[in-house]
């Protein structure tokens, strides 16, 4: 459960070598995903949620620009 995030990172990995779209989540809620999942049933409870897949082809928002923020802008130094 606490080195999930590795597994994660590999897929993610994998992913971007093999033009698939992934995008990691938060603020997601375990235990409703546990019931509806019906993960409980099986022993194992929701930790992470990723999207793997394609995108579609008619994805109007797939084309544009992505914005980035610059370095300064998300990054504190802490002296």
């Amino acid at each position: 459960e606490n080195q999930v995030y590795l597994a994660m990172g590999n897929l993610l990995t994998v992913c971007a070598v093999e033009d698939i779209d992934a995008c990691p989540m938060e603020g997601f809620e375990p235990k409703k995903y546990d019931t509806y999942l019906e993960l409980d049933k099986k022993g194992l409870n929701a930790v992470l949620v990723l999207a793997v897949g394609y995108r579609d082809n008619q994805d109007l928002h797939a084309s544009l620009k992505k914005v980035r923020r610059g370095v300064k802008d998300v990054v504190v130094e802490i002296n």
